[in-house]
């Protein structure tokens, strides 16, 4: 049986995802808000990417695709150029990776819920991803943005000396 555009789209994310939470499984509890520098570069830590990804699935697979977005009042601050010098919230870590599975959960019935027709529809936050504009584009773009984080965390983690194997 062939799969579904959207059901590619969903396994694409979960492969990404899966390997987003081992990476953030491994963090130690000292780490959570460590901000590894290397050649005087301030890396963000791995409490600023959670809350990031959060942010990111629901803006771009629930606001820009059409789905309900959650209204979580920190959430806007781990958007685009945020920086976590800026963070004003209290946010506790457990709270993030909360909000982090909801969003997730329901960014994926989401997707799975739009069809061919749907998908190809220009997306709401009026975003051009390689001059295309649809909603599949943004699907596709948050499936080649998390991975950066990802990497981003395997670093830190390998810095800290913690084996990933």
């Amino acid at each position: 049986m062939d799969m579904k555009q959207s059901e590619v789209l969903v396994e694409s994310i979960e492969s990404v995802r899966n390997l987003t939470k081992f990476y953030l499984s491994k963090v130690k509890p000292e780490d959570i808000y460590l901000n590894l520098i290397i050649n005087e570069t301030k890396f963000n830590s791995p409490f600023w990417i959670a809350s990031h990804l959060a942010w990111s699935e629901n803006f771009l697979l629930l606001i820009a695709t059409g789905g309900k977005p959650f209204e979580i009042k920190w959430l806007d601050e781990f958007g685009f150029g945020s920086k976590p010098e800026d963070i004003k919230s209290d946010i506790k870590y457990d709270d993030v990776i909360c909000s982090l599975d909801d969003i997730h959960k329901r960014a994926m019935e989401h997707i799975l819920s739009l069809n061919d027709e749907k998908l190809n529809e220009k997306n709401l936050i009026n975003a051009n991803f390689g001059g295309k504009d649809s909603k599949k584009s943004v699907i596709i773009h948050a499936i080649r943005h998390e991975p950066m984080h990802a990497g981003q965390l395997s670093w830190i983690l390998k810095a800290k000396g913690i084996s990933m194997v």
